[in-house]
């Protein structure tokens, strides 16, 4: 659905994106996963034709998006991060003022307008003026915007950012759906638990592509689970007696800790702790870092 080779974005001297390449399958979720300023949104822009690339090239859905931006525009939806509605007109209003870009006919285009604000449970407020909505309100509505044309392809950036916890999990079961409709998802986001909730592959990007893998392997190779492990007193000879264990891939002394780094705490943490009590380790209490 969507190849990217050696994608680079400069502004004067400043490299925003540095020679990415990568690939997104169709009817998948592909998370774009980096902290804020990391260049996401930069790219988002090229994938979705607002921007130039100054070197690279980007096909979707085999057109070229130096040749073709008109059609694949046609065939996106766009979520920004800080997504722009008229808030001095209706919810319904602005449906209907965005979907006649679309060439949508009149029968349809209500209907879709109608469908949406039902799923994103803003059809009772379909006559009130946007500046009355909440945060949470405002991005469901910008959700629906985005979808109003039944696009294939859906770039999200920050879908869930500053949205409370209820506003987040709805959005987030409504992105699970769209695969499951067979939509291809491009999310940027800053939140590693989000990506490992919602994504087939996940790309670590800081300006650079720094890890493409499965959530599953990211969170073993790169982010990992760490145990921590209160000791009255912790050396080298415990470190070693945790350290030789197959399924602990590092250990770090810390004041009078042990960070672990292991696979499936929940499976080994019984053996590990075995381990060190018989080792001779006083033990004070157990904790975990997420990452």
């Amino acid at each position: 659905m969507i190849h990217v080779e050696n994608l680079t974005k400069k502004f004067g001297n400043i490299i925003a994106v540095d020679n990415i390449s990568f690939d997104v399958e169709e009817s998948k979720i592909f998370g774009f996963l980096g902290p804020n300023g990391a260049g996401k949104t930069t790219t988002l822009r090229m994938l979705s034709t607002l921007i130039q690339p100054t070197n690279g090239h980007i096909v979707i859905n085999d057109h070229d998006s130096r040749k073709d931006g008109e059609y694949i525009r046609s065939i996106i939806g766009l979520l920004t991060e800080t997504p722009g509605m008229y808030e001095k007109i209706s919810a319904y209003e602005n449906l209907n003022y965005f979907s006649g870009f679309y060439g949508i006919d009149e029968q349809k285009r209500k209907a879709n307008i109608e469908r949406f604000l039902k799923m994103f449970d803003l059809w009772d407020r379909k006559d009130s003026l946007v500046s009355t909505f909440s945060k949470g309100m405002k991005q469901k509505l910008a959700i629906a915007r985005a979808l109003l044309h039944e696009p294939r392809l859906l770039f999200l950036d920050e879908p869930t950012s500053g949205l409370d916890p209820e506003a987040s999990h709805l959005v987030r079961e409504f992105i699970s759906e769209l695969k499951r409709e067979g939509r291809t998802i491009f999310l940027c986001t800053h939140n590693l638990d989000e990506a490992d909730r919602l994504c087939d592959r996940v790309g670590v990007f800081k300006m650079r592509l720094l890890v493409l893998d499965s959530p599953a392997a990211l969170r073993k190779s790169v982010f990992g689970r760490k145990v921590v492990i209160h000791l009255r007193s912790a050396n080298e000879s415990l470190a070693g007696a945790v350290r030789r264990l197959d399924f602990v891939t590092d250990v770090k002394i810390v004041d009078n800790k042990l960070v672990i780094q292991l696979d499936d705490p929940d499976l080994h943490n019984p053996d590990m702790i075995r381990a060190l009590v018989d080792a001779n380790a006083d033990i004070q209490f157990i904790g975990e870092l997420r990452y």
